[in-house]
């Protein structure tokens, strides 16, 4: 736990960087045909010329293992104003197989492997471990010995209870569905190419429901989504938007979708060969790739609505054709102006995840960024909540975090505003947390900064704050009424600020900084009336770090009279009439 975030970073850049997750573009082939006004497509792939798409139904009547793989080019630009892309009956591979953390079937064969073939296969320290054959599954059940029929098929996650039901016939069925998800969701259902120029998308319904993964790129240029409806669904391969030059996201609407009809779906048999990773991995995955910046919405106009639920959010970068793969690309933005992008955990944490070595930094200048996840989650310490896992400026425009954090080297918040409900926090785990001006709404169990007391008794990645930095801005923190005769405690009873690695046998030594241009409000109307004194309300970890506050800070209530004072010492007193 020596550094927490450096494991999540991790697990982001994994589950980003797998050669599972965001792959190169295929090989795109001539196309022979001039696409027709409609039509119904079989198994195998076709391809199809064109540069004007303004009419059709396109239906995919084979999906899964042996899919129809439809490939639409356009050689010198691709505008698609009107058309309806999906499948006719999308497949679900794993029916029936129990797909939930410590109740699924362990398919990790428990044999040690070899350490030597297992580094030459690339595998991490701890991984090379491989799915059971059939015939390995049949040979165990073959020995009729149930206590090793449960040991061989009880994952790590189950602590010990074993699947029901636990037959030869549900393990291969699990096996299978594993194998197929596997193979499935690197072949093609739909790819909507421009080899040069832009990809524009003024119109049209793509109901990407599939286990087969999905492409609208712009091979050279830039994919710009001015409307139309994008829904992606079924597990699976995930849907990538690549703009080589640029993405433009100015309109319309785009959802991903880890769960089909309350169902979460699969993505695939855990792939990191590891047993502590001897499980599904469930939800689905949206990609966006390019070497431009990401630009949502615009200024003073309306913006798209982009959602992702129950899966990942995944940013990379395209090919560089020509540069040296040693050379540096520029800091990319992702620019949100206007519209509103959103991460929903529901069935399972949502994420944002970056591909390794992406200097790229999010820029909100107006419309909205809401994350959040389901109190279930919150409840459950090995889930962890939902991210926004990057680098962010908030100038104007609101961030909503419920039940949901935000984390980035050296966030800055200048103006806009932030709502934290639920166990919420924004922090900077290696940088600073600087706020000179926007407004904070802080709920009792929230913190600006990292969340006091946190650790892996929680979340698999305790929160953690180096630097918080405040000059300005406007910090509305609401108090809710402890039991009679109790103490009003941080994080209970009312949100705090605070900064630290939550590790005592760190030295990280954070600094917070709280300036007299801050002007600080509680609702206290929850409240009895009385004297209350809070105790590290803003605080530094014990013995670790400094707490600057230069003189004590007037605090008001909300209707803005003076009520009490935040002390140099951090403490914060109320008097409640």
């Amino acid at each position: 736990m020596s550094a927490p975030h450096l494991s999540l970073l991790a697990l982001a850049v994994a589950l980003a960087a797998s050669p599972l997750a965001i792959a190169g573009p295929p090989e795109v082939v001539p196309a022979a045909n001039t696409l027709p006004a409609g039509g119904q497509f079989g198994a195998g792939k076709q391809q199809f010329a064109a540069k004007l798409i303004t009419r059709g139904a396109f239906v995919r009547t084979a999906d899964g293992v042996q899919p129809a793989t439809v490939d639409i080019t356009g050689h010198d630009g691709l505008v698609i104003q009107a058309g309806r892309f999906g499948t006719a009956q999308p497949v679900d591979l794993a029916r029936g197989v129990e797909l939930d953390r410590g109740k699924s079937i362990s398919l990790y064969n428990k044999t040690p492997p070899d350490p030597a073939a297992a580094a030459a296969s690339g595998a991490a320290p701890g991984g090379g471990y491989l799915l059971y054959t059939p015939e390995q599954v049949r040979e165990i059940f073959a020995t009729g010995d149930p206590a090793l029929i449960r040991k061989a098929f009880t994952s790590a996650d189950a602590k010990g209870v074993a699947p029901e039901p636990l037959t030869e016939a549900s393990v291969l069925a699990a096996l299978s569905a594993a194998n197929d998800v596997l193979r499935a969701r690197t072949q093609t259902a739909w790819q909507l190419s421009a080899e040069n120029g832009d990809l524009v998308v003024n119109g049209g319904v793509f109901d990407f429901h599939s286990v087969n993964q999905n492409r609208i790129q712009a091979n050279k240029g830039k994919l710009i989504w001015n409307a139309g409806k994008l829904t992606s669904q079924g597990g699976g391969g995930e849907t990538t938007l690549q703009g080589t030059a640029g993405i433009d996201l100015l309109g319309g609407r785009i959802r991903s979708a880890g769960a089909v009809d309350g169902k979460v779906s699969p993505i695939y048999y855990d792939p990191r060969q590891r047993l502590d990773r001897d499980r599904w991995t469930l939800g689905k995955y949206l990609a966006l790739v390019t070497n431009g910046d990401i630009n949502i919405g615009r200024t003073g106009r309306t913006g798209p609505d982009i959602q992702v639920s129950d899966g990942m959010l995944q940013i990379g970068q395209a090919p560089r054709s020509g540069a040296a793969p040693s050379s540096k690309a520029a800091r990319q933005h992702v620019n949100l102006r206007s519209g509103s992008l959103s991460l929903r955990g529901e069935h399972r944490s949502t994420l944002l995840a970056l591909e390794r070595g992406f200097d790229v930094v999010t820029v909100i200048s107006g419309g909205t960024l809401s994350i959040s996840s389901a109190q279930s989650l919150i409840d459950t310490p090995t889930e962890s909540p939902s991210l926004w896992n990057m680098q962010t400026l908030l100038e104007a425009g609101t961030i909503n975090l419920d039940n949901a954090q935000l984390v980035g080297a050296d966030n800055t918040v200048k103006g806009g505003v932030v709502n934290l409900s639920g166990l919420s926090a924004i922090y900077s785990p290696s940088g600073a947390l600087t706020v000179s001006g926007g407004t904070f709404n802080v709920g009792p169990q929230a913190f600006i900064g990292a969340i006091k007391g946190d650790s892996k008794a929680r979340s698999p990645y305790p929160s953690a704050q180096q630097d918080v930095l405040i000059s300005g801005g406007t910090l509305n923190f609401r108090a809710i009424a402890p039991k009679p005769g109790e103490a009003l405690v941080v994080g209970t009873h009312i949100g705090g600020i605070f900064a630290g690695d939550n590790n005592p046998a760190k030295q990280s030594l954070p600094t917070l900084s709280i300036g007299k241009g801050a002007r600080i409000n509680v609702d206290t109307r929850a409240l009895p009336a009385g004297q209350y004194r809070i105790d590290g309300f803003a605080s530094v970890e014990d013995g670790d770090g400094s707490l600057a506050i230069a003189e004590a800070i007037p605090v008001h209530n909300a209707k803005g009279k003076i009520i009490g004072s935040l002390e140099t010492d951090g403490n914060l007193s109320l008097q409640v009439k």
